[in-house]
């Protein structure tokens, strides 16, 4: 079965001082072959889960499967699992090809069997011809590079990535991304990543799983979490979000409407469970909405329309950004496209912004979601489990 559990976490808690929960009753599956990131902001429960699976912590509570078998009894080195970090961790008095082989030493593989290893790991990541250097005479990019090989040459099971691009410059940081993603594809490998950087998750995952507060917010495709954020929290934090604050004026199950604080009624696609009276939010990407003024396009009946006031303009190159004004609190950010074409709204103008009800999203203002929860309570549960379910509403 392709979507069959290759790792997962059941039940999973931890904590460091025994009050206090730093991830809390984690369900996930992970298929093999899947590369999954898990992504979130400092502190929200992402590298505590992958060092749980490294081997490196233990839970508190629960267990860790791979392939079936109980994994979170094993200490790191009987786990068949492959780890590059952000500092690359490299020997510094070790050779290139002396620091790849060391997983292999350890492993008590024959020198001549290390050999042709080694020569093939370092041929995959294109530096067989660096084989003699130390890694004080490689570059960044290259030291990554050689983490990966040293991660792989072992034939592991699983390979975990702890923010392993965070030290490198933009342009290498991409780079090596696609980089990883070829490996990824052409050696049909399980990965776990772990980033805060949303464009990173967005771009290299198969699936990603959005931690706050030690919790999964939502697990499920790049398109899906952009397109169809769960709650408030995953649409602010994936990408760039129009937050825009009301009350819900009608809810039905699939469209809701939204009145604003100046006024206007906005509709949209609605969050199960909305109902009349709440406080929600509308999820708005920049790009989807527009100045039809500006643009010479047109509004049909399909599209929410709202008056608003240009309080800057910010040139990005292949883009302008709007910075707008809607009545006395709430900010809207319009992204034009950077044509001839587009005559740019004047500073201090009053135009008209459009978007269509099925590109914006009304979501439930929660509270954020506390960590603090005693051990000796029954921790709520954060249910993520095949990759089929795991973005459905």
């Amino acid at each position: 079965m392709p979507d069959a559990s290759f790792i997962s976490f059941t039940g999973v808690s931890k904590s460091y001082d025994g009050v206090h929960y730093v991830v809390e009753d984690l369900n996930l599956d992970v298929r093999k072959g899947e590369f999954l990131s898990l992504l979130g902001p400092s502190g929200s429960g992402k590298t505590t889960t992958l060092m749980m699976l490294a081997g490196f912590e233990s839970p508190t509570q629960g267990e860790i499967r791979l392939d079936g078998k109980r994994l979170d009894d094993k200490p790191p080195h009987l786990r068949d699992i492959g780890m590059v970090f952000q500092n690359y961790a490299l020997f510094p008095h070790l050779t290139i090809a002396e620091n790849v082989a060391f997983p292999l030493s350890v492993r008590h593989v024959s020198r001549a069997d290390q050999k042709a290893r080694v020569k093939r790991a370092l041929e995959m990541i294109e530096l067989p011809h660096l084989a003699n250097r130390r890694p004080s005479q490689l570059s960044g990019g290259q030291q990554q590079r050689v983490a990966l090989a040293r991660a792989l040459v072992f034939e592991p099971s699983v390979v975990l990535m702890d923010e392993p691009l965070g030290a490198l410059d933009k342009r290498l940081r991409e780079t090596m991304q696609y980089e990883i993603m070829r490996l990824h594809r052409e050696l049909s490998l399980t990965i776990v990543y772990v980033t805060h950087d949303q464009a990173e998750a967005l771009t290299m995952s198969d699936r990603v799983a959005v931690f706050s507060d030690g919790r999964i917010q939502q697990a499920a495709t790049p398109g899906e979490l952009y397109e169809n954020a769960q709650n408030a929290f995953v649409a602010n934090f994936v990408g760039e979000n129009n937050g825009l604050i009301g009350r819900v004026a009608s809810a039905s199950d699939e469209w809701a409407t939204l009145a604003l604080a100046d006024g206007n009624i906005i509709r949209g696609r609605c969050e199960p469970g909305l109902t009349e009276g709440d406080e929600a939010m509308l999820a708005l990407r920049p790009e989807r909405a527009h100045i039809p003024s500006a643009e010479g396009s047109h509004v049909d009946e399909h599209s929410n329309v709202v008056r608003a006031r240009v309080e800057e303009l910010v040139y990005c190159g292949d883009h302008h950004r709007v910075h707008l004004k809607l009545g006395t609190r709430d900010n809207l950010v319009v992204k034009l496209p950077n044509t001839q074409r587009h005559a740019l709204p004047a500073d201090g103008s009053t135009v008209d912004v459009a978007w269509r009800h099925d590109d914006c999203k009304i979501l439930a203002m929660s509270a954020s979601i506390s960590v603090s929860t005693p051990l000796s309570s029954t921790p709520s549960s954060t249910s993520i489990t095949t990759p089929a379910t795991a973005g459905a509403n």
